[in-house]
């Protein structure tokens, strides 16, 4: 297996976590609370930092496990590579683009900020599910 795609498996493997942490931490309050007393700040803040952190260890560890393959990447990795990006861009930009149109209606920060925050972990995960599917199945180069 690439380091490459080890990679993509820690990020996949982190992230899934990330998003089930945060919504244990906020969705009840969100629930139970108007949206302006709902405390999401820290939740969000924890979450971001522990899925870099574990995503940082998480890839130190795939590449202690075979130092070797570590700095090797191929024409093929590259393009995979190329292409995942591609694919969760759109997510990360539909957040954005989401975000931009909240704060155009002056929604509240709390639906601001999670916009930016679920958009930019989506595209986080659907980067990573992209990049495993192509190096399982046939890849296209364009």
């Amino acid at each position: 297996m690439a380091f490459l795609e080890k990679s993509n498996w820690v990020a996949l493997i982190v992230s899934v976590p990330t998003l089930l942490i945060y919504a244990i931490l906020v969705v009840p309050q969100v629930l139970s609370t108007p949206i302006a007393e709902v405390s999401w700040v820290q939740p969000m803040i924890f979450t971001i930092v522990g899925f870099i952190v574990a995503n940082v260890l998480g890839n130190v560890v795939a590449a202690a496990s075979n130092p070797g393959e570590a700095d090797r990447k191929d024409q093929r990795d590259t393009e995979i590579d190329h292409f995942g990006e591609r694919v969760g861009n759109w997510l990360i930009i539909a957040g954005a683009c989401t975000a931009l149109v909240l704060a155009m209606a002056m929604a509240d920060q709390f639906w601001i900020a999670n916009a930016i925050f679920l958009g930019g972990l989506a595209g986080a995960l659907v980067s990573s599910i992209t990049k495993i599917a192509a190096y399982h199945g046939p890849f296209q180069t364009w």
